[in-house]
């Protein structure tokens, strides 16, 4: 109907406009910063490997992902009917659950060269925006809750410096890393002020390689003559941005209107600069 359209339009336009003016904050989110605990199981022969494990990244440090904004208005509350409140919340879009795998050749039993790919199945953030309506007998509530995360495809070729000695050796790795990951954000809206009304918009962020530095520091108990276990903490450097952004998803209602809005709504392309009589 006329009111849904011109809801939807003008949701539309205010998504793709704070997109574009908050690309910097975009920019300043986007940090993969982590440190990563993880341990390995390492079948080898005399000079090849594998290695496979998993863990968990832990940001090292944290940039601001959204806020959760609430604003209440209670009519009976005669001085103070308006109240807000604001929490930031912060983190970053390397931490998350990690799952590895690798090819090794050791030159000597000091000296590796370590060829890893890596998955990162990352953490999701909540954020909301939520005005709440109270007037005698009627109340009415107006919020949006997004939900964001990442997933990461990780190549990382290094080299492993061992002690090589003993049943317990520790050891260094540094290397390159290089990713193409994409960002999901989810926005789940609803209003009951004027009948009740609900829809669900799905945002992706991709476009744009990722290059960092690795270094790791670890211990390597020996099993048996072709099996070894690995502990290591993992620290990895990297910043993305994206270049581009798609509403791959959007109901209200429960219905289906993604292929009816047009494509000026639902693709984002981020840029350096612009003019703005171009929009």
């Amino acid at each position: 109907n006329n009111k849904c359209r011109r809801l939807l339009i003008e949701d539309l336009l205010i998504t793709v406009k704070s997109k574009r003016l908050n690309r910097t904050k975009m920019k300043k989110a986007l940090p993969f910063l982590a440190l990563l605990a993880i341990s390995f199981i390492n079948v080898s022969g005399q000079s090849v490997y594998l290695r496979a494990g998993t863990g968990y990244s832990l940001p090292a440090a944290t940039a601001q992902i959204g806020e959760n904004y609430l604003h209440s208005y209670n009519s009976a509350n005669l001085d103070f009917p308006n109240s807000y409140s604001t929490e930031v919340v912060t983190g970053s879009y390397g931490a998350g659950m990690n799952f590895q795998f690798a090819i090794g050749y050791k030159f000597n039993e000091n000296l590796i060269l370590d060829v890893n790919i890596s998955y990162l199945a990352g953490k999701k953030y909540k954020t909301s925006d939520v005005y709440t309506y109270t007037d005698g007998q009627f109340s009415s509530i107006d919020e949006e809750i997004y939900k964001t995360g990442s997933n990461s495809l990780f190549f990382n070729p290094s080299l492993i410096f061992s002690a090589g000695f003993g049943k317990g050796a520790p050891y260094a790795r540094f290397g390159l890393i290089a990713t193409n990951p994409s960002l999901t954000e989810k926005t789940k809206g609803f209003s009951n002020s004027d009948g009740e009304f609900s829809y669900d918009i799905k945002w992706k962020y991709s476009g744009g390689m990722a290059l960092g530095y690795q270094a790791a520091a670890g211990m390597n108990w020996k099993i048996s003559d072709k099996l070894d276990f690995f502990t290591e903490v993992n620290f990895v450097n990297l910043t993305w941005y994206a270049k581009k952004g798609e509403m791959v998803e959007y109901t209200e209602n429960g219905q289906d209107l993604l292929p009816n809005i047009q494509t000026l709504y639902k693709e984002i392309e981020f840029v350096k600069e612009y003019d703005p009589q171009d929009i």
